[in-house]
C-alpha cells in the first residue's frame, strides 16, 4: 500500500477525476481525531462525488456526497491535506481529508464482494 498526498493546487481536478472514477461504488466514511475518536458517518452507501467549496470565511471545504435516490453530504471544513490511500497495482482503498482541526476524515472503500453468497456483507 502507498499514500500520496494531492498538491491542494490540484484538488478541484483530482475531485473530478475521483468522483468520475469511484462514482457509484459503495463507501464508508469516518472521522477520526484524538478526543474524538473514531465515528461512522455513513456506512456502506454508493459515493455520489467528492466536491471543492469553500466556508463563508474563505477556507477550503471538501463535500463528500453518498446515496441513491436520496443523497447524504458529509462536509469537511477548513481542509488542509488530502491524501490517497491505494494498493501497488493503483486501486484506491481510501481517500483522507484532515481539517485545521487535526480531525481526519476517511472515504474508505468496502472490499468487493464478488463470489460471496447473495446477502453476504463484508465490514
Amino acid at each position: 500500500m502507498r499514500t500520496r498526498e494531492i498538491d491542494p493546487q490540484r484538488w478541484e481536478p483530482f475531485f473530478s477525476d475521483f468522483t468520475h472514477l469511484h462514482h457509484g461504488k459503495h463507501v464508508n466514511v469516518e472521522t477520526l481525531g484524538a478526543g474524538v475518536g473514531v465515528r461512522s458517518a455513513m456506512n456502506d452507501r454508493p459515493l455520489v462525488g467528492v466536491v471543492l467549496g469553500e466556508t463563508p470565511s474563505h477556507e477550503p471545504a471538501i463535500e463528500v456526497i453518498v446515496g441513491d435516490d436520496i443523497h447524504t453530504n458529509h462536509s469537511i471544513a477548513a481542509a488542509t491535506k488530502v491524501r490517497l490511500a491505494e494498493e501497488e497495482n493503483g486501486h484506491a482503498i481510501a481517500l483522507e481529508v484532515e481539517s485545521a482541526d487535526g480531525i481526519v476524515t476517511m472515504v474508505r472503500f468496502m472490499p468487493p464482494c464478488e463470489g460471496f453468497p447473495p446477502g453476504y456483507r463484508v465490514s
